[in-house]
């Protein structure tokens, strides 16, 4: 490959990073819809293309041991261990960050490295932030926008939230990687196993499976690929059924509505629209791959996707996600679902049902009246019952629950029939889990963490703080 001229200015030529204080504001570009990146690093230059499957392919950067990409920013690791990040376009200039760096990782504003003696260091803000140390003696670092993580040389995960100056809490020991996305935190454990947590830093454990090599997490997706090499993906709750995608997985990516996979003889593919997409084969020779979603408009109406992402974070910005809005916000409105309970005990409902995608499926399961939609419609029954109300048959055509054309109503149609505006008039997530009927043997994480979304939600649309006493909202279903 032809060597590529490279722009380069300075914001830190240092060796090791300066203590510095509170970053300043500033916003990393989100990408405009349409422009979802892909990056492949092949023979030590990285190339990238923006836009559907079929562009072209800009190179960037040669020498290159590693990149990520994070909104418009794309960051690279140098062979002589130099940390240079960009923002913008594919053709703006990079800016070199740090130097002696091992390892590091972007997340919106912010940018964190792992020195060669093993430090960590932080900057939220603009490219020319002061960096903030955090610990040392980490063997993996891993960052979203509201949280920093790191694996420590013993196998120990810790986690902070909020400000870079947070207290850590401690997960768990005998971890091998982290992996943090949304409110949901993830580790592939020494002996292959993979647990998962959502909601808080304190929530339990989910067990979800073993003989794996790696661990994914993307908004309500969980991905990893096996000692064997199938790459395979859940969606929805944490209890989800798997759907294997390919065999022969080096390794997997997952963001917005994409799924790639780089196979073990170098070749890369890449699906659009979820689980059940069509792979469209991009190219050969790649040693790492990586995704970037889209940013998405805000929809308006009673919930936006600006609404979701600032509640339970920026991967849920999704196209499927920003589809399926307008015709659930006029669902919400023809339901009375307008109050800020009402809308949080919602969210929080669809969160862990659908992860807002109004074309959900139950992973793993073949019966024809399997969950489907928004809600998660199930059983024959239910199927009738709705189909009766809205004035079509959906117990012969069960899919349609999963359209655009009927997984709102259907979502608004078992809401007003289980009268579950009453539950959330009244703060009680309890009775709002017993009208959806998810399986009692998930109690009590699923409950808690039900409870624990719809809290942050009805703060958020109470301007920021909950409107009763903690105390006086029910959480046992």
């Amino acid at each position: 490959m032809s060597s590529v001229r490279i722009t380069l200015t300075t914001a830190a030529l240092v060796a090791g990073l300066a203590v510095g204080g509170l970053p300043a504001i500033a916003s990393a570009g989100e990408l405009p819809p349409g422009a979802q990146r892909i990056g492949v690093l092949a023979g030590g230059q990285l190339l990238v293309k923006e836009g559907n499957l079929y562009d072209s392919w800009v190179p960037e950067i040669d020498g290159v041991k590693k990149f990520e990409i994070a909104g418009d920013r794309i960051g690279v690791l140098t062979a002589d261990s130099r940390l240079l990040v960009k923002e913008g376009n594919l053709w703006t200039s990079w800016v070199e960050e740090a130097n002696n760096v091992r390892d590091f990782r972007l997340a919106g504003n912010r940018i964190g490295v792992v020195r060669n003696d093993t430090t960590v260091a932080v900057k939220d803000g603009a490219l020319d932030a002061a960096w903030v140390e955090e610990t040392s003696g980490v063997k993996d670092l891993e960052l979203t926008p509201t949280r920093v993580g790191v694996v420590f040389e013993n196998g120990l995960a810790t986690v902070k939230e909020g400000n870079l100056y947070a207290p850590w809490v401690d997960q768990m020991g005998g971890v091998a990687d982290l992996e943090l996305s949304a409110d949901r935190v993830g580790v592939l454990r020494t002996d292959a196993t993979v647990a998962v947590k959502e909601s808080n830093l304190w929530s339990n454990w989910v067990e979800e499976t073993s003989g794996v090599k790696q661990l994914k997490l993307s908004g309500s997706r969980i991905g990893v690929v096996l000692d064997n090499g199938l790459a395979t993906v859940k969606e929805g709750n944490l209890y989800a059924g798997w759907v294997n995608q390919l065999p022969n997985a080096a390794n997997l990516q997952i963001a917005g509505d994409r799924i790639g996979v780089l196979r073990t003889d170098g070749s890369v593919t890449v699906k659009d629209g979820g689980l059940y997409g069509t792979w469209v084969e991009q190219i050969g020779g790649v040693q790492q791959l990586a995704l970037a979603a889209a940013g998405t408009p805000s929809t308006g109406g009673q919930v936006s996707l600006a609404d979701i992402t600032a509640v339970y974070g920026s991967t849920y910005a999704t196209d499927t996600v920003a589809a399926g809005l307008p015709s659930l916000n006029a669902e919400m409105t023809a339901g009375g679902i307008t109050t800020p309970s009402r809308k949080a005990a919602l969210l929080a409902t669809l969160k862990h049902e659908s992860g807002f995608r109004y074309n959900a499926g139950e992973a793993g399961h073949s019966e024809p009246y399997r969950g489907r939609g928004f809600i998660q419609l199930t059983g024959d029954f239910n199927y009738q019952a709705a189909g009766n109300a809205l004035g079509h048959d959906l117990l012969n055509h069960p899919d349609d629950a999963a359209t655009l054309d009927w997984s709102a109503k259907v979502a608004r149609w078992y809401w007003g029939y289980r009268n579950i505006n009453a539950a959330a008039d009244n703060y009680d997530m309890g009775a709002v889990g017993r009208a959806i009927g998810y399986s009692s043997t998930l109690d009590p994480t699923e409950s808690l963490n039900r409870c624990a979304d719809y809290k942050k939600a009805l703060a958020y649309f109470n301007g920021g703080s909950l409107p009763v006493a903690d105390g006086a909202i029910n959480c046992t279903r």
